[in-house]
C-alpha cells in the first residue's frame, strides 16, 4: 500500500489476480500464490481469486445446479472445516467445487495432512504436497481478509513492532466499513483465542483489538464534510444546523456492521460508537427539512437508539435499556416506520420477559403482533411471535404457548419463501431462531430429549458468526446435559460458552452460566465440575470488553 493512498486487502487481491492471471498462471497456480502470501486454505483461496465473497460463489453455485442450492453458509462452513465449526464437503459437493472453480479435487484438499510418511517404503523425509511449504502442511488456515485484518488491528503484522499502538493503520483498513466481514472475523477470533490459553495474554490482547475496532469504526467519519474528531472525544458535526445526505446514509450503512460487530465482539466492545452514531443520526434529523429526508433521518435515529438500547441490555443495564427502547419507540412512530416499531416492541418484549415481568412481555408482543399485521412482513410476524412464545412460557401458559409457536412457523415459512428484501434488523432471525425458541419452550413444559433435538437444529443451522446467539444455544443445551444428570457433558458445554465468550461477553450470558453452575452444587466434588469452576475463575478474570 501506498503512503497517501492506502489500498484495501479486496483491492490488493484484486489487482494481484490480474497481475497473475495476464502472466498465463491458471487458477489453481494463481490460488498457490494466495495461499503463501495471504495465508489462505486452498478453498478459501480458489474462492478468493475470483474476487468472488462467499455470497457471490453460492449465487454461482445455484447458477449451475438449481435443484441443488447453498447459501454463504455452506461456503463458510466448507472453508472453516476441518477446523472446528466446520463441515466437511460431500464426494458430491467437492466435485462440484472443483468444476466450480476449474481445479481438481485434490487442489480443494492440499492443506490437509498427509500421512505418506508412515509408509515403511516411504523414504524418511515427509512428503510435501505440491504447492505446500513444510511449515504450513496441515496447518489449518483461516479466512484471509478477517486473518489480516485482525493481525492488522492488532499491530501484528509481519515486520511490524507487536508492542506499536494499531490506531495509525485502522483509518486506512475501515475507509471502506461495508467490505468488513463479521461472520469471517468472528471465526477467525474464535480460532485464535483457541491458540492463546494464558489468561494476561489474552486480556492484553482483546482490550487492544477492542480500543482499535473501536477506532475503526468511527473513523470513516473524519472524512466526512463538516465533522471534527479528537483523540479524547467522539466525532461531531461542526455545524449541527446543516443536514448531510451523506452523513446520514453513512450511518446507515454503519447499523448493520454495529449489530454484527456486538454479536462477535460484545456489547460493551460496540456501545460508545453506537451512542457516537447515534448523536449524528440525532443531529441530522434536527437538521433535516421536512418530508422524505426527515422521516428518514428520524428512523435512522430510531433504529441507533434501539441498537444502544440493546447493547445496554446485555451489559445488564436495564434501566438505561428501557429508557432507550422508549425512546426509539417514539421516533420510530414520529417517523411513521410501522415494521420498525414492530421490532422495537419485540425488543421491549425480550427485555420485560428477562426481567421477570412475562405478562408486561405479553403485553408488548401483543402490540407488537398488531402492528406486524399492518406490514405485510413475514419477518415482523414471525419475530412478534417468537417474543411471545418465550413471555408466555415464562409465564407458565403452556397451551397458548404452543399456539403462538406455531403462528411463528407460519409465518417463518412464508418469511423464507419471500424473494423481496427484507430489513435490515432481520439479519439474525432466521429457522434456527425459530429453534433456539422452541428449545427454550421446551425447556418449560418438555423433557430433556426434546430440549437436545431443538438445540441441535438450532445450532446445526446457525451463523458462525453470531457467537452471542450460539452462546445462548449451547446454554440450552448444557442444562438439558445437566437433568439427564450427564454432568460431564454439561460442564463441557458451558466450558465452551466460556470460550466463545472470552471474546463476546456480556453479563446476561454470565448471569445464565452462574444459574447453571449453581444447579450443579450436588456434584461440585466431581472432576467435571471443579474443572469447570477452574474455567470460570479464569473468564472472570478477563476483562469487560
Amino acid at each position: 500500500m501506498t503512503d497517501g493512498n492506502p489500498e484495501s486487502l479486496r483491492q490488493q487481491q484484486t489487482r494481484l489476480a490480474a497481475e497473475l492471471r495476464s502472466a498465463g498462471k491458471t487458477w489453481v497456480e494463481t490460488a498457490e500464490v494466495f495461499r503463501d502470501r495471504f495465508r489462505l486454505n486452498p478453498r478459501v483461496a480458489l474462492r478468493v481469486v475470483r474476487g468472488w465473497s462467499q455470497a457471490k460463489a453460492a449465487e454461482e453455485w445455484n447458477q449451475r445446479w438449481p435443484n441443488e442450492p447453498k447459501s454463504f453458509k455452506s461456503f463458510s462452513y466448507w472453508e472453516i472445516w476441518p477446523g472446528k465449526g466446520g463441515y466437511s464437503p460431500s464426494q458430491d459437493n467437492l466435485a462440484r467445487l472443483a468444476e466450480l472453480y476449474e481445479c481438481s479435487v485434490a487442489d480443494l484438499l492440499a492443506d490437509l495432512p498427509s500421512f505418506r510418511h508412515l509408509d515403511s517404503a516411504t523414504a524418511s523425509t515427509p512428503v510435501t504436497p505440491e504447492g505446500v511449504k513444510p511449515g504450513l502442511q496441515g496447518e489449518i488456515m483461516v479466512p484471509s481478509e478477517a486473518e489480516i485484518l485482525l493481525r492488522d488491528l492488532l499491530g501484528r503484522r509481519p515486520g511490524a513492532d507487536a508492542d506499536t499502538p494499531p490506531q495509525a493503520e485502522t483509518a486506512g483498513l475501515y475507509r471502506r466499513p461495508e467490505e468488513v466481514n463479521f461472520a469471517e472475523l468472528a471465526q477467525v477470533i474464535t480460532m485464535w483465542m483457541q491458540r492463546v490459553p494464558h489468561p494476561q495474554t489474552r486480556r492484553d490482547l482483546l482490550g487492544k483489538l477492542t480500543a482499535a475496532l473501536a477506532i475503526a469504526a468511527t473513523a470513516p467519519l473524519t472524512d466526512l464534510a463538516g465533522f471534527t474528531d479528537s483523540a479524547t472525544a467522539a466525532p461531531t458535526l461542526t455545524d449541527p444546523a446543516r443536514f448531510e445526505p451523506a452523513t446520514l446514509a453513512h450511518c446507515e450503512a454503519m447499523i448493520p456492521n454495529l449489530r454484527k460487530q456486538g454479536d462477535v465482539l460484545g456489547a460493551a466492545a460496540t456501545l460508545p460508537t453506537a451512542l457516537a452514531y447515534r448523536r449524528i443520526a440525532e443531529q441530522q434529523a434536527k437538521a433535516a427539512p421536512n418530508g422524505p429526508h426527515r422521516d428518514r433521518a428520524i428512523a435512522t435515529y430510531a433504529e441507533l437508539t434501539q441498537l444502544a438500547g440493546w447493547l445496554c441490555f446485555n451489559t445488564g443495564d436495564y434501566h438505561s435499556a428501557q429508557r432507550l427502547y422508549d425512546d426509539a419507540r417514539a421516533a420510530a412512530h414520529d417517523a411513521r416506520a410501522v415494521e420498525l416499531v414492530t421490532y422495537i416492541l419485540c425488543t421491549m418484549s425480550h427485555l420485560a420477559t428477562w426481567q421477570g415481568k412475562p405478562r408486561i412481555g405479553i403485553d408488548h408482543a401483543a402490540a407488537a403482533s398488531a402492528w406486524a399485521d399492518q406490514t405485510g412482513s413475514p419477518y415482523a410476524r414471525a419475530y412478534a411471535a417468537d417474543v411471545a412464545v418465550r413471555a408466555l412460557t415464562a409465564d407458565n401458559q403452556n397451551h397458548q404457548s404452543k399456539q403462538a409457536l406455531d403462528r411463528e412457523y407460519a409465518a417463518l415459512q412464508a418469511a423464507l419463501a419471500d424473494q423481496s428484501p427484507s430489513q435490515s434488523w432481520w439479519y439474525f432471525y432466521d429457522e434456527s431462531f425459530y429453534w433456539s425458541t422452541n428449545a427454550q419452550n421446551a425447556l418449560k413444559f418438555q423433557g430433556s430429549e426434546e430440549v437436545l433435538a431443538a438445540t441441535e437444529r438450532a445450532l446445526n443451522l446457525s451463523d458462525q458468526g453470531n457467537l452471542h446467539n450460539r452462546s445462548f444455544r449451547l446454554l440450552y443445551r448444557a442444562e438439558a446435559f445437566a437433568r439427564q444428570k450427564n454432568i460431564g457433558l454439561a460442564c463441557q458445554t458451558i466450558a465452551d460458552v466460556l470460550e466463545l465468550t472470552s471474546v463476546n461477553g456480556t453479563l446476561r450470558i454470565e448471569q445464565r452460566v452462574q444459574q447453571l453452575r449453581n444447579g450443579l452444587n450436588p456434584w461440585k466434588r466431581t472432576r467435571a465440575v471443579r474443572e469447570l469452576d477452574q474455567a470460570i475463575s479464569a473468564y472472570r478474570a478477563q476483562p469487560a470488553i
